[in-house]
């Protein structure tokens, strides 16, 4: 009988102690936080990275071997500099050869003019036919003709000689190499990826439960790994009409893309930035940890107020949030003291016995 009793009163023991964990003979120990007064900004924070949409593949435009690759993945071009080129001996005796018949096909037509003028003061004074300078009309119309033929073929020619040789069509940087010299391609054929200068901005993916609160032109204050200490602002300025689908890693996402403008660092094409992107400021209020909020049954909010040693539970009201503090609107002040729940079970009118005081 000792021993059962003995039993029940070590259960009874672990029974109040699970029950009253946290509590002493002097009240329930507590951490508290003192209300602060301030100002509050909402804050979305997203990893972005450095693109341009100005991107274009260079393919060759005919068939033939690679003879040139002139650039290397990573290296800066210029507008109308040549990065790649082709076979061009075929393209440069084609050219030839349509220069040549060209030259002949116009010194034909200067003779047959110049043949035509002497007929006509002949045949002007009686001493040739007008048969013959009929005749001699009708060449000089058909080599004017062919002299036509002959401007066109060059003009062919030359345009493909110009396909031999791949050019920049813009200032930017070589981004992908596809091709190395030696190898035979087809007409469309990749061979660089060019990207160019202008046109750079940051993109980033946010949750899609966010969308209602981004904005054009909201305030977006960036940040890079490699300029520590260097914080620059910048401007939301195109936000994706739909949700990223095709990524796994980005569904349920949009995309924002923010500027890139004078004030930030030389970032490079594709490098990862920390973006704040500013929702919401509000100046000169109540706010508190998100620690110090305890969610009510009926879906509301309310905090633990410390008054004079008891427990006094107050309604709240949630305002706008970021990664640490919540607004709060109740009748309390600034410096009013707010118990911690730190996993209690807090109750209106418990005795406390503040432990310490929480950092802001």
């Amino acid at each position: 009988m000792r021993k059962f009793v003995f039993v029940l009163g070590i259960l009874a023991i672990i029974a109040v102690t699970l029950l009253y964990g946290f509590r002493s003979d002097t009240g329930v120990i507590v951490t508290t936080v003192n209300v602060e007064r301030g100002d509050m900004e909402s804050i979305i924070r997203v990893t972005g990275h450095v693109i341009n949409d100005r991107t274009v593949t260079l393919t060759a435009l005919l068939d033939g071997q690679v003879q040139g690759m002139l650039v290397q993945k990573g290296e800066s071009v210029k507008l109308g500099q040549v990065l790649a080129h082709l076979d061009k001996r075929e393209a440069d005796a084609e050219l030839g050869k349509a220069r040549a018949e060209l030259a002949r096909e116009r010194e034909l037509v200067v003779q047959l003019t110049r043949k035509l003028k002497r007929l006509n003061k002949v045949s002007s004074m009686g001493g040739e036919s007008r048969q013959v300078v009929d005749d001699v009309e009708s060449a000089l119309s058909a080599a004017k003709a062919q002299m036509r033929v002959a401007k066109a073929d060059l003009h062919i020619a030359e345009i493909h000689r110009e396909k031999v040789d791949i050019t920049a069509p813009f200032d930017g940087v070589i981004t992908d190499k596809a091709t190395e010299v030696g190898q035979w391609v087809e007409a469309g054929t990749k061979l660089l990826t060019l990207v160019a200068n202008d046109g750079r901005v940051i993109e980033a993916n946010v949750d899609a439960a966010d969308s209602g609160l981004v904005a054009a032109d909201q305030s977006v204050q960036i940040s890079c790994d490699a300029f520590p200490g260097k914080d620059w602002t910048e401007s939301v300025q195109w936000i994706a009409p739909a949700l990223t689908e095709d990524d796994k890693e980005t569904a349920n996402t949009f995309a924002v893309r923010m500027s890139l403008g004078t004030e930030a660092p030389p970032l490079l094409l594709g490098q990862q930035v920390d973006v704040s992107i500013s929702l919401m400021q509000r100046e000169n209020v109540l706010k508190l940890p998100y620690g110090a909020i305890l969610d009510t049954e009926d879906g509301g909010h309310q905090i633990a107020l410390a008054k004079e040693g008891y427990i006094h539970l107050v309604p709240v009201e949630i305002g706008i949030e970021n990664l640490t503090h919540v607004e709060i609107t109740a009748d309390i002040e600034a410096n009013d003291v707010v118990v911690l729940p730190e996993g209690k079970s807090l109750q209106e009118g418990d005795f406390i016995q503040i432990k310490s005081r929480a950092a802001h």
